[in-house]
């Protein structure tokens, strides 16, 4: 199955609490990878710059996700961010932003089984959302870059949605729980998955971190566990929940036993620094299947 991912690839410099690092990162390497890693064929929608590494483009080439020339800008350099994720407390800074994606890099005359549309920092317009999700028989939205704002120093901060017609395009959200907040104004996991459900989105799903997990499959919304794990970077890992989530997705067609897989595959890669996290550990099965079977209802929309 052929799955879009659209969204900046970036350079990342990422501090962590004993050293910092700089990697390769954003959602069509995390995502992207982990759905290339279950067998789909996996088109990026990006942009980097001449700056970017050619050995991370062979990399990323021989691991399923290949750059095409449409995806490199001449003017711009590759977008960078600096990630602070100490003593628990993630901050982000945009440092450097590539150009805007565009519908021309759409390969023509080509239908995606699912696409997932995941900007860090407004470079999907509403007509290109529109665009992937007429192209596309899963549309899943991760709304992190619709829903941020930058201070003159790159810091990044929230802030609400200002196209909220784009909800009307999807067939699934994976949020936090602030990004929940910026999309329907109801600081309740619960809560703001009742009122995507009223406005027509029949799956999402609201992460809390450590927390319990609340999501929504049609008319039921679930609360789900999640696995108690030591957290050494969380770069990504959103990333890698929404890759592991359309991927089982895809195969099963069981939104609640996905979202179960991918909660447990983000929270099983947590201790696992960078990319080294799309290599899934054979216990992502075993947690997934634990979390499905104690998932418990606590309301009908």
């Amino acid at each position: 199955m052929r799955i879009l991912v659209a969204g900046f690839i970036t350079i990342d410099s990422i501090q962590l609490p004993v050293r910092q690092i700089t990697s390769v990162g954003g959602p069509p390497s995390y995502a992207g990878l982990v759905c290339s890693r279950f067998g789909h064929s996996v088109v990026p929608l990006t942009k980097v710059g001449a700056d970017f590494p050619d050995e991370q483009a062979v990399w990323l080439a021989r691991n399923g996700v290949t750059l095409r020339a449409s995806d490199r800008s001449a003017t711009r350099p590759t977008t960078r961010f600096r990630i602070s994720d100490t003593a628990g407390k993630r901050t982000l800074y945009l440092a450097a932003r590539c150009e805007d994606l565009s519908a021309s890099q759409i390969p023509p005359d080509t239908r995606f089984s699912a696409v997932l549309v995941s900007p860090l920092a407004g470079e999907v317009s509403s007509s290109l959302f529109t665009e992937l999700s007429s192209r596309s028989d899963f549309t899943f939205l991760d709304p992190q870059g619709f829903v941020r704002s930058f201070d003159k120093d790159g810091k990044v901060s929230a802030s609400s949605l200002q196209d909220r017609d784009i909800l009307t395009k999807v067939d699934a959200v994976k949020m936090d729980r602030t990004e929940a907040e910026m999309l329907t104004g109801k600081s309740s996991p619960r809560e703001a998955l009742e009122k995507l459900s009223s406005i027509g989105v029949r799956k999402g799903m609201v992460t809390q971190g450590a927390g319990d997990c609340f999501v929504l499959d049609g008319a039921r919304i679930y609360e789900v566990g999640v696995p108690k794990v030591p957290v050494i970077d969380s770069t990504g890992a959103g990333d890698i929940l929404s890759g592991a989530t359309i991927s089982w997705y895809l195969k099963t067609r069981d939104f609640l036993r996905s979202a179960c897989f991918g909660i447990a595959a983000s929270s099983l890669s947590l201790h696992m620094i960078a990319l080294a996290k799309i290599d899934l550990p054979m216990s992502v099965d075993d947690s997934a299947m634990r979390l499905y079977s104690m998932a418990s209802p606590v309301a009908a929309v």
